[in-house]
């Protein structure tokens, strides 16, 4: 049931039938190879893998042995589960075994405020790369591009040079599960890439070409972006989705409606957008100073200190 061949079976299944991205499939592989690995060590003769008591030892084992947070678990849970809904409709398993209910609900994890970079980070970043050079013009495109329009990496890596439009001032981006949308070509952006574009010989339709001549890899883009974060003397961990995120928090900072913030990055509910955004106690202390009781200090004789001007007209406290 686990055999290599049902797998297979599996993800062809799912990307012919029922309509997966390439990308969708490819993750269902990572986390089924995972499985299979589990099972190997642990049960070996499993003929059921919705079996409660086996998906108990296999989030044991995803969360001691490979160290995975709940986020992490709960994808590859959803990728058994869409491994166990096949299993069934084939009729490799009857429905009669399904243990799924019985599956322990995973507690959320508590959420840690972002990694976002302020003002003079961002700009230190930008002043990096070397523009007297091919790759470091290349560089300064892909950073301010990121950081103006708060694209993915994966969609940074797609882009093509036809799909920049000058004439109309926006960029066709091709996003997350096959959505396409458009963003504003900022000038500053613009300017970038026909610098970079005048210095560029490949002829392959991908806008970013790696130093071999091939298209550029998210990953060599990771490694961009941390290298200049590091060459710029900044303590956070910098990642060109921290980028993405810092976009949309300084977007919001400088009174962006969240539902525009959620057009641009794409984002398929707005949920999501109020999830990946946060307020800073230091936007909430200055959003404070605009709050009416402050026009109220007067009328309520609180001119100082509020605790040493305010006189209770009940006298003195001396219980409770």
């Amino acid at each position: 049931m686990n055999s290599e061949s049902t797998i297979q079976d599996f993800l062809e299944f799912a990307q012919m039938v029922r309509g997966c991205r390439p990308k969708t499939a490819e993750a269902y592989a990572i986390d089924l190879k995972v499985w299979k690995t589990f099972c190997s060590v642990h049960c070996p003769q499993v003929d059921n893998p919705s079996k409660a008591k086996v998906v108990v030892d296999y989030i044991r084992y995803l969360r001691v042995e490979r160290k995975n947070a709940s986020a992490a678990i709960g994808r590859k849970l959803a990728t058994l589960s869409a491994f166990v809904d096949f299993l069934i409709l084939m009729e490799l398993l009857d429905s009669k075994m399904d243990e799924r209910e019985k599956w322990p609900k995973l507690l959320d994890t508590p959420e840690r405020l972002p990694v976002v970079l302020d003002n003079k980070e961002m700009q230190s970043i930008l002043a990096m790369p070397d523009t007297t050079t091919i790759l470091g013009r290349r560089d300064r495109t892909i950073l301010t591009l990121i950081y103006s329009a708060g694209l993915r990496v994966s969609e940074v890596c797609s882009l093509k040079t036809t799909d920049i439009n000058r004439k109309d001032g926006r960029i066709l981006i091709s996003g997350k599960g096959g959505r396409e949308r458009y963003v504003p070509l900022d000038p500053t952006v613009d300017e970038a890439i026909q610098e970079y574009l005048s210095s560029r010989s490949s002829s392959i339709p991908e806008l970013f070409v790696s130093k071999k001549g091939g298209a550029l890899t998210p990953r060599a883009i990771q490694f961009m972006v941390k290298k200049y974060a590091e060459d710029a003397q900044i303590d956070k961990q910098v990642t060109p989705h921290k980028l993405r995120h810092t976009c949309a928090t300084h977007l919001l900072q400088e009174g962006a409606h969240l539902v525009s913030i959620q057009k641009l990055l794409g984002h398929k509910s707005l949920t999501t957008t109020q999830i990946y955004l946060h307020i800073t106690i230091a936007d909430l202390k200055e959003l404070s100073k605009h709050h009416p009781m402050h026009k109220m200090r007067a009328q309520l004789g609180l001119m100082g200190n509020p605790v040493q001007s305010f006189q209770s007209p009940y006298g003195t406290k001396t219980g409770t």
